[in-house]
């Protein structure tokens, strides 16, 4: 719906109101017309992000003042520490070195390579501004929170504090964004579902992966993936915005 068909709609429902305020109803027209990104598409992600904002506040907070989410996340850790096997340990090891720093960082500079020969040099930046981003948030929330680890059922040793888990931030971050260009690069319905699922599983396996090793809590996780999410959505705002303007600039 273009925005003077809202326009209209909403004078129709409002009546009075609307006459009495027609910047509030335009306003309002914008935000909710689908002709353009910065209308509706902008707010759902602007909705969803104070809504991941939100979440991990609470998050946090239940950690500070120690509520049921401490018990919950020592429970699963030491279940999952009891059930543990030795080859499934492994399989985890080497898929939680996929949200590590280097494994990341050589991802964005092959991801840089090919989005240069692509000619995309706009999603160059919008890729380091994300996980500079990023990687600065985990690391003021580790610093704020001051967290310990699970040291005693870790599957190997870690350093640094525990939340918010910078492999899962990391990896929604990075696997999101890249999963998001290129299934906006596919035509098939086939291809999107495919490389959608992949880069969700992928982001899964890395978050539980640390849990599984013994080396992050549950709720280090979750705040991992809603830090991560935030910043994909800002990563997906700006390529939606990179884009509209040039096609704008095309026409």
């Amino acid at each position: 719906m273009t925005t003077n068909q809202l326009q209209h709609y909403l004078h129709r429902r409002f009546g009075r109101f609307a006459t009495r305020y027609p910047d509030l109803v335009r306003w309002l027209a914008e935000r909710l017309s689908t002709e353009q990104f910065k209308g509706l598409p902008l707010t759902l992600l602007a909705g969803l992000l104070i809504i991941n904002v939100l979440t991990l506040s609470e998050i946090a907070e239940n950690l500070v003042n120690s509520e049921p989410m401490v018990q919950v996340d020592q429970g699963l850790t030491q279940w999952l520490f009891q059930a543990r096997r030795t080859s499934v340990s492994r399989t985890f090891y080497v898929l939680t070195w996929l949200g590590s720093g280097y494994v990341t960082v050589s991802f964005t500079l092959l991801g840089s390579f090919v989005l240069y020969r692509q000619k995309k040099r706009r999603h160059i930046l919008i890729l380091w501004l994300l996980m500079a981003g990023v990687g600065l948030f985990v690391q003021v929330g580790k610093r704020t929170f001051i967290r310990q680890r699970p040291t005693l059922v870790a599957y190997y040793p870690e350093t640094g504090y525990s939340f918010p888990s910078g492999h899962s931030a990391t990896a929604m971050t990075l696997y999101g964004l890249l999963g998001y260009w290129l299934v906006r690069g596919r035509r098939r319905i086939r291809s999107r579902w495919l490389v959608g699922f992949s880069a969700v599983g992928l982001i899964l396996l890395v978050g539980f992966s640390r849990i599984y090793l013994g080396v992050h809590f549950l709720s280090d996780v979750l705040g991992g993936y809603l830090l991560g999410a935030c910043w994909l959505m800002v990563g997906i705002a700006l390529t939606e915005w990179q884009r509209t303007n040039h096609l704008a600039n095309e026409t």
